[in-house]
């Protein structure tokens, strides 16, 4: 059984889609299994990119797969749990522009991630910027994100949704 979900090349092509141009600033890949989104991203101008996989095997191959591009972009292998790497992140005070996540579908963590006291990746989030959730279209989310709306795209069995960072909501 392969450990880890490839985003499809469709699902791909519409992420960077709905990005829009221009590429650039730091991007961050959560649950980066083949490393395809963080490669992608740093092939249209992201730099640097952060890549977190706790795979061994999948980090390796994603390193090995890096270092056969152009090296056109720095790529910033973590390899490690989410939780820690977020902490670390946090702690060490980096922003991105776009933070990426495909957590494993129906798994529980669509809702930790989007749930009030545990979304620590919106310290890591830089004014206009971006939190990509890919999840199973199955997955239901809140309305908001800490008062932070969001959109949903559903593509099939998939669905990306959007986080930006912006005014707050009122509350009512």
């Amino acid at each position: 059984m392969n450990p880890v979900r490839p985003t499809s090349g469709k699902l791909l092509q519409t992420l960077f889609n709905l990005l829009g141009e221009p590429a650039t600033g730091p991007f961050l890949d959560l649950f980066s299994g083949t490393g395809r989104v963080a490669l992608e991203a740093g092939r249209r101008g992201y730099n640097p990119v952060v890549a977190v996989e706790s795979n061994r095997t999948a980090c390796r191959e994603l390193r090995d797969r890096h270092r056969g591009r152009d090296g056109s972009f720095q790529l910033e292998l973590l390899c490690m749990d989410v939780h820690r790497a977020l902490a670390m992140l946090v702690k060490k005070g980096r922003t991105f522009q776009v933070i990426f996540a495909d957590p494993p579908y129906e798994n529980g963590w669509v809702q930790e991630l989007v749930a009030g006291g545990s979304v620590s990746w919106m310290k890591l989030l830089a004014e206009g910027g971006v939190f990509v959730l890919e999840h199973s279209s199955r997955e239901n989310l809140p309305d908001s994100v800490v008062g932070y709306p969001w959109t949903t795209r559903r593509y099939g069995d998939s669905s990306l949704s959007l986080y930006r960072t912006g005014p707050r909501r009122q509350e009512r």
